[in-house]
């Protein structure tokens, strides 16, 4: 944890709690702080990560067959591995994307739907098998629908698709159950589709799923690991908020979080929450590693706050840690705050405005499979920020109007036309 002493106060000075102050948000919900779904959203996490990995154990027979058609678990080369989603949904593909490539040993990539929409030549590609693997909340949001629309009208009847959502009455489930023979639908427990604005417990119990497509073979030992992670998870939970609460005061305006491979996407996500909740309050970034070193580090100042997340990976970690110390000093003199979270404490000279967040002293979590121990950081970074502005946490968009739960407004136009089989002008 922080060597700091934790504080929880809000920034209106209407409430004090004592203990813990998610736990705080928790029992005691809001409605004019907007506190009713998301901390306990945040809060049932790892509860939600042991039901989904078992839930998979549940489809593991099924889903494997379905896969074997397209060339995984099976003898067959493998097919091209397309992981898909909008907003935090594609970051579900970032933080797994390294991983199902070092598993099913297949050209994979993440590529966000609101990407694939406007371009639907450069991604459905027929001649080869492939796999498009879909990732929604709601399912409800014009991408994700012509995404998958696009994908069974543009590509020969090879490739296949996998559906995976938290709601069981969005649309893009209902398409799934409509093209039973190209499409698997799996879909995660009904308390994963978050009611608040902000993706987390939707978010990390994706994560969950597509890590779980690694290990179908090999179902109880894969749950007993989620269990393992789930109980480091809930320990962050109990023992972190307020220690990150006091990270987070003082008049923070921009936060940069930094991760590789699974914790790149963690860092994306969690840089999305802290100013998504904020409602931009803070504005917030993300990157690798090494290349904040080129351009984007330029933007830390005395307000900035610079979150490094560590990999497991040996290899990997003598960069970060590289990094840390070649910039240690001058974030010092800016006056920035840097957060470490690591599996581990790393060897780093101690200075006042340096905190250290270890969470997996025996090292429980493997390499490629941090991010959900990660993004809570992230995740409850940006809800003490946001409950310290006064921000309506469930709905911090508001009082802007700009944007709600499910994100509307696109005309979809014909796919074919992008093939050039449809001249017609816009």
């Amino acid at each position: 944890m922080s060597e700091n002493s934790p504080s929880v106060v809000s920034e209106s000075q209407d409430e004090v709690s004592t203990g813990s102050v998610l736990r705080h948000m928790v029992d005691h919900p809001n409605p004019d702080r907007g506190t009713v779904h998301t901390p306990g959203e945040i809060a049932q996490q790892p509860d939600m990560w042991r039901r989904t990995a078992r839930l998979v154990r549940e489809h593991a027979p099924s889903l494997k067959r379905f896969l074997a058609t397209v060339g995984l678990y099976s003898d067959d080369p493998p097919p091209r591995v397309l992981l898909t989603g909008a907003g935090t949904s594609h970051y579900v593909g970032l933080s797994v994307v390294d991983l199902l490539r070092q598993q099913f040993g297949a050209a994979c990539e993440s590529r966000p739907t609101t990407r694939v929409t406007p371009n639907p030549d450069l991604f459905f590609q027929d001649g080869a098998p492939s796999l498009m693997i879909h990732f929604a909340r709601s399912g409800n949001s014009p991408e994700s629908k012509a995404v998958l629309e696009g994908a069974l009208e543009c590509m020969d009847a090879d490739g296949r698709h996998l559906v995976i959502t938290c709601n069981r009455d969005g649309t893009l489930a209902e398409l799934a159950r409509a093209h039973p023979e190209r499409v698997y639908l799996l879909v995660l427990p009904d308390e994963t589709n978050d009611q608040g604005l902000a993706m987390t417990s939707s978010y990390t119990s994706m994560v969950v799923a597509s890590q779980a497509l690694a290990r179908l073979n090999e179902m109880d030992a894969f749950i007993d690991q989620i269990d393992r992670t789930a109980a480091l998870g809930a320990s962050v939970l109990a023992d972190y908020p307020d220690s990150i609460d006091e990270f987070m005061t003082g008049d923070v305006r921009r936060a940069f979080f930094l991760g590789n491979n699974d914790l790149y996407g963690a860092a994306t996500e969690s840089a999305l929450k802290v100013q998504e909740l904020t409602a931009g309050g803070i504005l917030a970034g993300a990157d690798d590693t090494l290349a904040f070193r080129h351009g984007p580090i330029s933007a830390v100042d005395d307000r900035s706050v610079v979150v490094f997340y560590l990999s497991a990976r040996r290899h990997t970690r003598r960069y970060e840690v590289d990094v840390i110390r070649q910039y240690q000093e001058a974030f010092d003199e800016i006056g920035a705050q840097i957060a470490v979270v690591s599996p581990q404490r790393p060897d780093l000279r101690a200075t006042e405005n340096l905190s250290v967040f270890a969470y997996d002293p025996e090292g429980a979590v493997p390499a490629l499979q941090q991010n959900n121990i990660a993004v809570l950081f992230g995740q409850l970074a940006g809800l003490v920020a946001a409950y310290r502005r006064g921000v309506n946490v469930d709905e911090p968009s508001e009082e802007k109007a700009l944007y709600n739960r499910t994100v509307q407004g696109v005309r979809v136009y014909d796919p074919e036309s992008a093939f050039g089989k449809d001249e017609e002008s816009c």
